[in-house]
């Protein structure tokens, strides 16, 4: 399987992932400013509510499918079956849940009008049920165009239609800005449906040992993401019980800019998990061996430009997005460009794990990841307050890169001295998309 090939590919992948910085962006000018403090707070707490109960659905239920669907196996019929009634099961009592106890969460939240718009939780589930599964389908073949067009359906969707009911002066409230999500992610659902038409072949009776793989690994899969979850709030959490609100919007005012580590995350993700499901069931171990080399090569290579923007710009950033205000942020911004280097070996080192269906080794790395961030967020910030958080979330990326590394060779044997050999490939890859420019 060449590399090369799908790094073309990932083009596609780089434009689907920027269409959340476009709906935010859209945001920013469409919803922010128009809609009242209390009615955008509440449609944000409902927002995170859904991405929390959709995110962990699909790490349980649509995970094994883009792990076991990569890997072109005769029972791919009854592992559709499987994952999209586990994910249908896991949303239906989620919506069951939050809706019964609506209430309780509003006053735990201290939101008394989230309530009643907690009741459209289910039908922002239902509305993205297609929507998520045909995703994981279309990545299973590496079709990221078709990706991009789901995604468009609501990231683009959402915001035009924003736009033309504030023309009609028909939005002023969270319930309004509910619909249209309801609207547009249909939309994305009905765009994947057609996409995937072909794919929805489903078995007739699933075995037990089916049920059991899907299971088995959705658990592991979802440990993961929920480790992750705690990891990616911690720094917050910790540094407001030392220093208060006021330095928690110091630091993610420079925290925000990390979001392209998540972006390149995500790419990676896309291609380097089904290409190693791929390799790993044909047993191809050289190119499996070659794909994990090539991918680090390019990634960190790919990552450069952002690491020097970070070192040497941080004060124009901030002046750009804040005119003025947060000008520390730019010591804290210079503290986490150097992620730049660890986010994506990372990123290929869990890819590689849960590809090769190690999802329990997978697991464990999250574990650890949690527990050693937390470490270095309670060493480093009560020494150096904003600082110390930025500084504890690069000393624990760097000793888990390393742990990523020692883990990832126990199952592909890869080498520093391949990775770095592959250079001549970027060179190589580069020459031939000039040519090819050329003609």
């Amino acid at each position: 399987m060449e590399f090369g090939k799908h790094l073309t590919k990932s083009l596609w992948g780089l434009a689907d992932k920027a269409l959340p910085v476009a709906y935010g962006i859209g945001y920013v000018y469409l919803v922010i400013r128009v809609l009242p403090e209390e009615e955008f707070g509440n449609f944000v707490l409902l927002q995170e509510i859904f991405l929390i109960l959709s995110g962990l659905a699909a790490a349980l239920a649509l995970q094994p499918l883009l792990k076991f669907g990569s890997e072109d196996q005769p029972d791919d019929t009854d592992v559709l079956s499987v994952s999209v009634a586990l994910h249908f099961v896991v949303l239906l009592a989620s919506s069951l849940v939050v809706t019964s106890f609506r209430y309780e969460l509003a006053s735990i939240l201290n939101a008394p009008m989230l309530a009643p718009l907690l009741i459209w939780i289910p039908a922002l589930l239902g509305a993205s049920f297609i929507r998520n599964t045909a995703l994981v389908l279309l990545q299973t073949r590496f079709q990221l165009q078709r990706v991009f067009w789901v995604d468009a359906a609501h990231f683009l969707g959402a915001p035009i239609l924003v736009w033309v009911m504030s023309r009609m002066h028909q939005f002023d409230s969270a319930m309004d800005l509910i619909v249209i999500n309801v609207v547009s992610l249909s939309l994305s659902s009905a765009v994947g449906l057609v996409l995937v038409r072909t794919r929805l072949q489903f078995g007739n009776r699933p075995g037990w040992d089916v049920w059991k793989r899907v299971s088995r690994y959705g658990i592991y899969s979802f440990g993961s993401v929920f480790s992750y979850l705690l990891y990616s709030k911690a720094d917050s959490f910790v540094l407001a019980a030392y220093s208060g609100p006021v330095t928690v919007a110091l630091y993610n005012s420079a925290k925000i800019f990390t979001r392209i580590f998540e972006m390149a995350t995500q790419v990676v993700q896309m291609l380097v998990l089904p290409a190693v499901s791929f390799l790993s069931s044909r047993g191809e171990e050289a190119s499996l061996k070659a794909l994990v080399e090539k991918a680090i090569m390019f990634s960190t290579i790919a990552m450069v430009p952002v690491l020097l923007l970070l070192l040497l710009g941080p004060e124009l950033l901030i002046e750009l997005l804040y005119g003025g205000r947060y000008a520390e942020a730019a010591g804290i911004l210079r503290i986490f460009a150097l992620m730049s280097l660890t986010v994506p070996i990372l990123a290929i080192g869990s890819s590689v794990l849960m590809g090769l269906g190690e999802a329990r080794a997978s697991f464990f790395l999250g574990v650890q990841t949690l527990v050693v961030s937390i470490g270095s967020f309670f060493l480093f910030i009560p020494w150096l307050g904003a600082n110390g958080a930025a500084v504890a979330s690069v000393v624990a990326s760097v000793i888990m890169t390393w742990v990523t590394l020692r883990i990832t060779r126990r199952y592909v044997q890869m080498s520093t001295r391949g990775v770095l050999a592959r250079v001549y490939d970027i060179k190589a890859f580069v020459t031939r998309r000039l040519q090819e420019f050329r003609r």
